[in-house]
């Protein structure tokens, strides 16, 4: 059975590229495995393009599949041999599937949507890989819906107060897994919540009928707007596609408070699709900025009170890669997908 893994990083530098490459040396250990990688959109540059330090390689091995826009081989010194050119277009040209015959560097671009992400993953399939990753980003995460099992990597990067950073993964945490509901008779559908006029819409429908089934996004505004509301909610139902959809709209900690405030109203909130959030790795180290030189210089929190302040703020398991390695989390990631 294949493993279908999506890795989402918090903000740039918190240990997404490290957790992907440590991964990736447990697949090309397990004999097993065939690997297949793409990624959501761009990535894998050789140096951040805001804090001006070096980025992480990925390296890819003979053998191992690859769904990536055709323009990224450019500047990869992997070589490709190309099995499939869909017509899947990103800026950096049609997304193509392609096996490696030498290892070496691959600047990893891949499709940008679901949908597209959705016909990918099938096609490397059937080319053998049986170990898929996906690699992302929080700000482009909702095509990850469309993985089983999903690996959030946060760090110091993210923000340096350790209290702050563990609120705020508590949160995430909690979002990612909201409950998973069955529809009832009596709903509604509608579509995306994004502004006051379809917020109002939602309201009455709630109003007059036992619950909600949003087929897309809701916006903080529509949020709010239910707040308002009151009372009215207590009992009503409101269905969304993901959990996904709940933290592509907002501010992660403005969305919780949200939600909470809904739910305290005696709104119930589910979602049809579950994500299955896996597992949390964590990484101290972040870029500061220095104005004396007007540059930027590595810097670290405290390790050991990071890993230990995140592990007691979620129900997840969570990962110090540079430490621990990426045995255990493999076993874990192997463990959940099977």
């Amino acid at each position: 059975m294949a493993v279908i893994l999506g890795i989402a990083g918090t903000a740039k530098n918190t240990g997404k590229t490290t957790t992907t490459k440590a991964i990736m040396e447990e697949v090309q250990r397990d004999k097993n495995r065939v690997l297949g990688l793409t990624s959501i959109g761009y990535d894998g540059e050789d140096v951040d393009n805001i804090t001006g330090l070096p980025k992480p390689k990925i390296e890819v091995w003979p053998g191992a599949l690859v769904a990536v826009a055709e323009r990224s081989l450019e500047v990869s010194t992997a070589q490709i041999e190309l099995l499939e050119k869909t017509d899947i277009a990103t800026p950096l040209g049609k997304v193509i599937l392609g096996r490696v015959t030498k290892g070496g560097t691959l600047l990893i671009a891949g499709p940008n949507k679901s949908k597209e992400l959705r016909r990918v993953l099938p096609l490397l399939q059937q080319y053998g890989a049986n170990f898929i990753i996906v690699d992302g980003a929080l700000n482009r995460i909702a095509p990850m819906v469309e993985v089983d099992s999903l690996i959030i990597a946060t760090g110091a990067a993210k923000t340096p107060n350790i209290t702050e950073l563990a609120w705020e993964t508590k949160h995430l945490v909690e979002i990612l897994q909201f409950p998973v509901f069955n529809t009832p008779k009596n709903m509604v559908n509608m579509g995306s919540v994004l502004d006051i006029q379809a917020a109002q819409r939602l309201s009455a429908f709630l109003s007059n009928n036992q619950g909600v089934v949003i087929d897309g996004v809701i916006s903080s505004q529509g949020l709010e707007y239910l707040i308002q509301v009151g009372e009215e909610l207590k009992g009503k139902i409101l269905i969304l596609p993901d959990a996904i959809k709940l933290i592509v709209c907002g501010e992660v900690r403005h969305i919780y408070n949200l939600l909470s405030r809904l739910k305290e109203l005696g709104l119930e909130i589910g979602v049809k699709k579950e994500v299955h959030v896996t597992a949390l790795t964590v990484n101290p180290y972040y870029p500061q900025f220095r104005f004396s030189s007007n540059d930027y210089q590595e810097a670290y929190v405290d390790r050991k009170l990071l890993f230990q302040t995140i592990k007691n703020s979620v129900n997840i398991p969570v990962f110090d890669i540079v430490e621990e390695g990426g045995h255990k989390l493999y076993e874990v990631i192997v463990e959940k997908g099977i």
